[in-house]
């Protein structure tokens, strides 16, 4: 077998990677992982606000994954049901603070909005998230949007410092998107 279990097992373990999930996702495994994610938090005894953040972080970056994947399983483009494919990692920084990554494959042509969305929460102070997010809740979403940006703006208002985000060319149509945010201990 190419693929040493054990030697993938050691290396998310010496990186310190409390759960890592690629393939397909869906509702309900949101809400399988999420009990699971808790119970790990509590036991490493992360703290109530620090589980609280860590896991609502989680659900917001699979939520994306849910609404803006671009790889998907299923019959049509059209269909709802389908299931949308992309990566999450949990896991401690050195420091042990946590971080939450997660990626997924976007259309080529949504680069520059999501930049300028993720642009313009991503340093604002916790009192500007505040501010924008109360507007934000007034608003519509946008044409072609699932919300408003606020799963982005709490994300920013939760995380340790400013999230970081990149996208990796994958051909002229797609690109992989990866969003990385941390969590203090």
């Amino acid at each position: 077998m190419e693929l040493s279990l054990y030697n993938l097992y050691k290396d998310l373990k010496a990186k310190k990677i409390l759960f890592c999930y690629s393939g397909p996702i869906d509702q309900a495994s949101i809400e399988g992982v999420g009990s699971t994610l808790r119970k790990n938090l509590e036991i490493e005894e992360a703290g109530n606000v620090t589980t609280i953040s860590v896991f609502s972080i989680f659900v917001e970056q699979v939520q994306n994954v849910l609404n803006y994947s671009a790889e998907k399983l299923g019959k049509s483009e059209e269909d709802e049901d389908d299931l949308k494919v992309g990566i999450v990692v949990i896991g401690h920084e050195q420091n042990g603070d946590y971080f939450i990554y997660c990626g997924n494959r976007i259309y080529n042509e949504d680069i520059p909005r999501m930049s300028e969305n993720i642009d313009l929460v991503k340093n604002l102070n916790k009192d500007e998230l505040k501010a924008l997010y109360k507007e934000r809740r007034r608003m519509e979403a946008a044409p072609g949007s699932k919300g408003a940006g606020l799963g982005l703006i709490e994300m920013a208002r939760k995380s340790l410092k400013p999230i970081e985000y990149s996208f990796e060319k994958i051909d002229d149509v797609f690109s992989f998107f990866s969003i990385k945010v941390m969590v203090g201990r």
